[in-house]
């Protein structure tokens, strides 16, 4: 058994933890995959415990929206137009976002969770648009809990079928990580080199 598998099956609820805060944190690391399959193993083998499971996707989620939430209220204009100009995806997703919040109000939080890319952009909404609090922590903790719960509800209805594709591929799963986590340290490395680059040459020379 190789260290990412043992990882996973002796710490399941640690690593399903981690890549779900660095999931609505923004990064790369897409988390409802592997609750769909937390899920298939809570069904076909006890284990790991769905309400666990929830509660810790809940916890994760609440502590990456509000970290948008205090970037969105503390930075607000300046930030959400650097977010849209990243890419025309992110800025029509800002715009239908912005829209939908405008509509229907707070409650565009639980349902943007679904839509990827669209979670972190409604929490830096909420931020920038003064949500109360108590709104703002009721509709993270619905919209993590709905859903997380679909995804294990779903690797549940189709528990069979994903451990067996499972333990086909399971012998490529480590390489899969570190070609993934590489990607991941690329994306950021020229995310943030080019500005630190114009930062550092828009610095006058010291003597």
């Amino acid at each position: 058994m190789g260290p990412v598998e043992s990882l996973a099956t002796q710490h399941p609820l640690f690593l399903l933890g981690v890549n779900v805060l660095g999931d609505q944190l923004g990064l790369p690391v897409p988390s409802y995959p592997s609750l769909v399959l937390a899920g298939a193993f809570a069904s076909e083998q006890g284990s790991p415990d769905p309400v666990l499971i929830v509660v810790m996707a809940m916890l994760c989620c609440l502590l990456a929206d509000s970290l948008w939430y205090l970037l969105g209220a503390r930075f607000g204009d300046a930030l959400i137009h650097r977010v849209g100009g990243a890419s025309p995806r992110t800025n029509a997703i800002l715009a239908q976002v912005r829209k939908a919040y405008l509509r229907h109000g707070p409650m565009v939080m639980v349902v943007a969770r679904f839509i990827p890319g669209a979670g972190a952009v409604s929490t830096l909404l909420a931020g920038q648009m003064a949500m109360s609090k108590a709104h703002f922590v009721a509709c993270s903790l619905l919209g993590s809990m709905l859903w997380s719960s679909s995804a294990l509800a779903l690797g549940a209805g189709f528990g069979e079928a994903i451990l067996h594709a499972f333990d086909s591929l399971k012998e490529y799963l480590e390489l899969g990580l570190v070609t993934l986590g590489v990607g991941v340290l690329a994306l950021l490395v020229f995310r943030v080199a080019p500005s630190a680059l114009r930062h550092a040459m828009g610095r006058p020379l010291s003597r």
